[in-house]
């Protein structure tokens, strides 16, 4: 089957290609389909990221691929009249049936993004010629791997498999329904492991000749201990006689894909090895010559299918087999070609097995021939457009319009763009005929296509032969009928159920006598489509009209969608990064569209999105933009500056998933990004250059706006600057994103200061932001970073002077900016000096008399030609010529480049050159903006939410008050020590502040004060006091040292009140204390809902605390080898029932899988979000859940002292108020391995209650 490596592992929601399921700093509903971007956790299975990379690994040094001279590739895929394919379109797992002499396929519905449906049937009783048509159900979300038999009692019995690894079923009277439920309540034929060790998918069945109906079914066996399922039914085909494992010993790698069949007394169990989704795929085999559930034994020659050498015969699996007299034939799918991405677009093929004198099964060999007709040609007429001349109005790649008159499922014309725009196709026939039927098999037989056919007798007049283009039928084919003479036939298809969906076909087929197939009514119905056109530009926003430090509460777009960008909570800020001017996100902030996100950007359809992007550090999990908002595989569209080794480009949620190239420097340095997509592939280039490239289809489920800065529906956001951002619906060639990285303005400003981004203290160096770059270093002394009338400057003494590590020519027009202030009357003291000014400093500027002292200033001086003008506060204040002219090379000072000058005294905040003349209307804008921004940041007195107090004998928190939803406010605490300040915190997002170190019985002082984007600064808050006095504690803490057996002998005698691990729906191996250690061990065990729950020692807890413990050792440390999915931390939950999936907990938990590391687990009741910091083995072994009210902080350190939240840390649970919570160490192994987690130092701690 396949899809469960995909989509029903409970820790990963999905693989890409073979670089394996996607589990990183993610959050998933569990309610709905994988999403991107967070882990989550279904329960619908297990199954163990692990098993993938195990399972990659053994692939890395095994090949399957058969040598060419056993693959009968001598017949090329694109040969016209190939039969295999046998059907035309994306289905998977086929089980062919033949009842009452007519052939019937039941298969997977494939090349939607995950196996969704709708429930359909092929149906022929020729076996080349196939009607496809709906069924009533199942109408769950997916529909993997179907089978049907017909029972002892004359019914008919429909099994198909879901992600949740159980197997339903339902009766018929009829093969093909209206099909009932064997459970009205719905209830599983086969629930998870109903046979031990049988991870429960992929059920198939098998009638032996005294009647009995048998069923196996499995996933996953690769495992010690695991293998295929296998049952007697009993008569009434929904339950079981006896089961038991066939296992893995015998059936040597067992995958998935059990078909058991028996010929000459032999029964003989097939089945898959490998990766569905690549070249691994493959069939094996086992016999057994005592009966259906045992004496198995591995078959000579395995695998007896394979990838072909030339690939084109690619992961074939997932077979069924079909008796024909004393004919047998393997039918089974295999990836189309060329390949999609992703391994999901699988078609199915029919080759003979062939046994040997012993039974033995040969090698199949697998070809594009087929094997032809099983039954009397239904249509043994000719096919008038076989192999005629055809022109089309553009076709993509190698999907020539060729390959819609030849006969072969394996080939497909597309068209080059899958814009709203028609495409056609014509044929000429070759001479004037009658037309009766067109049959027409489009490239998706479960979506409906709007297409008309003209018909014409020189190609130049043209009369209409159908008209469908309000068609919503699908299936397969589409038959016109009419009575026409003709020589030229014209398909035009003018629209498709799914946005975006490419208008192809894989044949068009024209006949002038005979009667035609049956076009079956549909039972799913789909609701109108839309109708859109591609626009171009969507979004354009630059900052040209945007100034430093302005608050972007609304950015406009230029593009055609018109509107703008409003703020969403917090606003992000302009300001000068790394020589551009940009909008600067710190992942608090975010924009949200006014306008809605257009149709066309939908489903398939194509788009560019280009952008300027700059962070200072690299994240895992950046996001720019996003315009989707579901959870479901291949729906999301989120485009980011990320890290990620899957989604860090581009999220779409599964396979389809994007990143940088590995070699590529993101943090530090400006980017120019651009993501285009054609609906085949999907470019990143950087800086002009294809980085990465892949091949997908999406299915993208907008959103209602676009958001700018964050994930829509996840805590992600962005943290750096966006200089620029363009949107387009429709993909950008490789050239013309070339030219726009080309065509890119530098920025007018070539030195840009702002003082408020320093720390405080001696300044040494000065970052220039402008685009000269550089920095500014400090001689004669250092300058000092302090607050000054109620702003962060660099305060000169008239000694100092800062100089940039750069000549700078400034021999044409420019303009100096500075903003300053000054405590006695100024002199006339050198404030900006170059070094080719004359005494008077004719080409710097001076603080002269003219600026009233104890205020700021904000001055200007421009140079325009031999016109020097200088502005106060707006205002001009003289206008000189000078016929001198700056050195093309000039050393540029704040501050007196000679001591012969008299050097600035004063405070400095910003400091700017423009490399051309202000205008008087900018001088004026620009004051204006720089005098509403002089206020302090808050209006009330500074006050404190949440008083200081101490939470344990070593740490302290508190939360500053005046803080408002949409301010971009910062805060920094002070610690004092009878009154003498010890130490300070950095300027800090958050208001809530947590202090580290401090010593037991001892009293600390703490104050704060508030910055706000601008660079304005409050004084210090009242004095709050504390004492980490230990009797104010009830500590209650556990080295470990004592020997003590808890799985046992219980938890009597420790501090602990309880253990789960040993009982009903709960297991370990292990809960042992001993010699300064605690180790959780277990094997097969879940805490995501699911039975067994895996060991957890702990205390029932009210009211509020802090958990703190090591974890000195897990499974695979040593080695830095991966043990499964193991997973072990600190766990708070509530005390539910277990294995009713209501859980309410949160975890702290160490997960080195898939690169994981540390990972707060939030689960509520079915909802299970989890995020990490992909530290892998790197992790931070210490944690700690704090308890705060309904608020709970998830945090690690590497040394017990230093506290870092972990990403989505805190969280906010009103479903556990005033409960007592259990409060422990926890693990578990998410699958069948076992693992181990050890455990140091726990103590738990709480105020005590007055």
């Amino acid at each position: 089957m396949g899809r469960i490596n995909s989509q029903i592992n409970a820790n990963h929601p999905y693989r890409k290609k073979n670089r394996l399921i996607k589990y990183q700093h993610r959050l998933i509903n569990e309610k709905t389909q994988p999403q991107i971007a967070y882990i989550f956790v279904n329960q619908a299975v297990f199954i163990i990221l692990f098993m993938r990379y195990l399972l990659s690994v053994l692939i890395l040094s095994i090949g399957y691929l058969y040598p060419s001279e056993l693959s009968a590739q001598n017949i090329p895929f694109t040969a016209p009249g190939n039969r295999n394919p046998i059907i035309p379109g994306y289905f998977a797992d086929p089980t062919v049936k033949c009842f009452n002499g007519t052939y019937y396929i039941y298969a997977t519905t494939d090349g939607n993004g995950g196996g969704l449906g709708p429930s359909q049937v092929w149906t022929s009783t020729d076996f080349v010629n196939w009607t496809m048509q709906d069924m009533n159900w199942p109408t769950t979300h997916n529909y993997w791997a179907p089978d049907v038999a017909l029972g002892n009692d004359g019914k008919y019995y429909l099994y198909y498999c879901q992600p949740t690894v159980e197997i339903y079923g339902a009766s018929s009277s009829t093969p093909v329904g209206p099909w009932t439920p064997l459970f009205p309540d719905g209830k599983a034929v086969v629930p998870n492991y109903l046979v031990p060790k049988v991870i429960t998918l992929d059920g198939q069945t098998f009638r032996d000749d005294d009647g009995k109906y048998y069923m196996t079914w499995g996933t996953w066996g690769i495992y010690p201990g695991y293998g295929c399922g296998v049952g007697l039914l009993n008569p009434d085909m929904k339950s079981f006689a006896k089961t038991a494992q066939i296992p893995n010993t015998l059936a040597k790698d067992f995958f998935e894909g059990s078909f058991l069949f028996k010929r000459k007394g032999i029964y003989y169990l097939l089945y898959s090895s490998g990766f569905c989704e690549d070249e691994t795929y493959r069939v094996q085999y086992a016999m057994s010559k005592t009966g259906p559930m045992d004496g198995f034994q591995f078959g000579k020659d395995n695998p007896i299918l394979a990838t072909s050498a030339d690939g084109t015969i690619h992961g074939p699996g997932h077979n069924s087999v079909l008796q024909i007299g004393n004919d047998y034939y393997i039918i089974y799918h295999r990836h189309n070609n060329p390949h999609s991405g992703g391994g999901y677009n699988r078609q199915v093929c029919a080759d003979k097995l062939v046994f040997d004198a012993d039974g033995n099964i040969e090698k199949v060999i697998p070809t594009h021939s087929g094997i032809g007709y099983l039954g009397k040609n239904t249509i043994p007429y000719p096919n008038l457009a076989y192999q005629k001349k055809v022109t089309a109005s553009s076709y993509y790649d190698a999907y020539n319009p060729e390959f819609a008159v030849d006969d072969n499922n394996g080939t497909l014309w597309k068209p080059k763009d899958n814009s709203a725009v028609p495409a056609w196709i014509e044929v000429d026939l070759g001479k004037l005929t009658t037309v009766k039927s067109i049959l027409t098999q489009f490239e998706y037989a479960t979506w409906y296509y709007q297409y008309h056919i003209e018909y014409s007798a020189d190609g130049k007049q043209w009369q209409m032969f159908a008209d469908k283009s309000a068609n919503r039928w699908h299936g397969s084919p589409a038959v016109d009928v009419g009575n026409v003479k003709a020589r030229f036939i014209k398909l035009t298809i003018t629209g498709t159920e799914q946005p975006g969906l490419y208008k192809a076909i894989w044949n068009i087929k024209v006949f002038s006598e005979g009667n035609v197939a049956v076009m079956p009514s549909n039972i799913h119905h789909a609701p109108k489509a839309e109708q859109y056109v591609q626009k171009g530009l969507l979004i354009d926003l630059n900052t040209e009209a945007l100034q430093p430090g302005e608050i972007i509460n609304s950015w406009k777009n230029k593009g055609v969608l018109g509107g703008e960008f409003k703020a969403d909570g917090k606003a992000p800020f302009t300001d000068f990064v790394a020589g551009k001017k940009a909008v600067v996100f710190t992942g608090q902030q975010s924009l949200r569209s006014a306008f809605n996100v257009p149709l066309s950007l939908a489903g398939n359809n194509s788009y560019t999105i280009c952008f300027w992007a700059y962070a200072a550090e690299a994240k895992d999990d950046n996001p720019i933009l996003s315009w989707a908002n579901s959870n479901e595989q291949l729906s999301a569209a989120t485009f980011g500056y990320g890290r990620n080794r899957d989604f860090g480009a581009a999220h779409h949620n599964g396979f389809a998933d994007l990143q940088y190239s590995r070699n590529l420097p993101l943090a530090g340095k400006w980017h120019q990004v651009a993501i285009t997509f054609d609906g085949t592939f999907e470019k990143v280039f950087v800086d002009g250059q294809i980085n990465n490239q892949e091949n997908k289809m999406l299915f993208v489920k907008l959103a209602e706006q676009f958001s700018l800065g964050k994930t829509q529906g996840s805590p992600a956001a962005f943290s750096g600057a966006i200089a620029s951002l363009q949107v387009y619906d429709v993909p950008l060639s490789d050239t013309a994103i070339q030219r726009l990285y080309n065509h890119v303005k530098q920025e007018p400003v070539s030195v840009y200061l702002d003082a408020k981004k320093l720390p405080y203290g001696k300044l040494e160096n000065w970052k220039n932001e402008g685009s000269a770059g550089g920095v500014f270093k400090a001689v004669n002394g250092n300058p000092v970073v302090a607050d000054a009338s109620g702003r962060i400057s660099v305060c000169l003494s008239g000694k100092e002077s800062l100089v940039l590590d750069k000549a700078l020519a400034l021999t044409g027009d420019h303009s100096l900016v500075i903003s300053q202030f000054t405590a006695k009357v100024p002199k006339n003291e050198a404030m900006v000096t170059l070094t080719s000014s004359n005494a008077h400093n004719s080409f710097g500027l001076n603080n002269t008399p003219t600026a009233l002292t104890g205020q700021w200033h904000y001055i200007i001086k421009t140079f325009k030609g031999d016109t020097v003008k200088l502005y106060i506060d707006g205002q001009l204040q003289s206008t000189t010529y000078t016929r001198q002219t700056a050195s093309g090379s000039d050393s540029l000072y704040i501050g007196s480049s000679r001591k012969s000058i008299p050097g600035f005294s004063g405070s400095v905040t910003s400091f700017s050159v423009y490399q051309y003349a202000l205008q008087e209307s900018e001088i004026k804008t620009f004051t204006s903006n720089w005098q509403t921004k002089l206020h302090s940041p808050v209006d009330t007195a500074l006050y404190y939410k949440q008083q200081p107090k101490a939470i344990s004998p070593s740490l302290a928190s508190m939360e500053a008050g005046n803080q408002t939803q949409q301010s971009n406010l910062q805060y920094m605490y002070t610690r004092l020590i009878n009154g003498v300040p010890v130490s300070q915190s950095d300027w800090q997002d958050s208001p809530y502040y947590l202090d580290e170190g401090l010593l037991a019985d001892h009293r600390y002082e703490y104050t704060f004060k508030i910055k706000d984007n601008w660079g304005n600064v409050t004084g210090g808050s009242p004095i709050g006091t504390i004492t980490t006095s230990t009797a104010q504690f009830n500590t209650y803490a556990d080295e470990f040292n004592t020997k003590q057996d808890f799985l046992l002998a219980g938890t009597s005698g420790s501090i602990w009140d309880e253990r789960i691990g040993k009982g009903d729906k709960q297991s370990a191996t292990v809960i042992v204390a001993a010699n300064g250690s605690l180790k959780l061990e277990s094997q097969g065990t879940s805490w995501d809902g699911n039975a067994p729950y895996g060991p957890f020692i702990y205390k029932n807890v009210k009211g509020n605390f802090i958990a703190e413990v090591e974890v000195s050792d897990v499974s695979g440390l040593a080695e830095n080898k991966v043990a499964g999915n193991n997973d072990a931390g600190l766990m708070v939950r509530a005390d539910n029932q277990l294995g009713t999936n209501k859980e309410q907990l949160l975890q702290n938990g160490i997960f080195p899988a898939w690169n994981v590391g540390n990972l707060l687990t939030n689960f509520e009741d079915g909802n299970r979000r989890q995020t990490n910091n992909q530290s892998a083995w790197k992790y931070n072994r210490y944690l700690q859940i704090q308890r705060q009210g309904n608020w709970f902080y998830i945090r690690t350190s590497k040394d017990n002292s230093h506290w870092v939240d972990l990403p989505g840390s805190p969280v906010f649970r009103p479903d556990l108020e005033n409960k007592t919570l259990q409060v422990g160490l926890y693990q578990c192994t998410y699958g069948p391995g076992q693992a181990y987690g050890s455990f140091k130092n726990f103590r738990l701690i709480q105020v005590k209650q007055k």
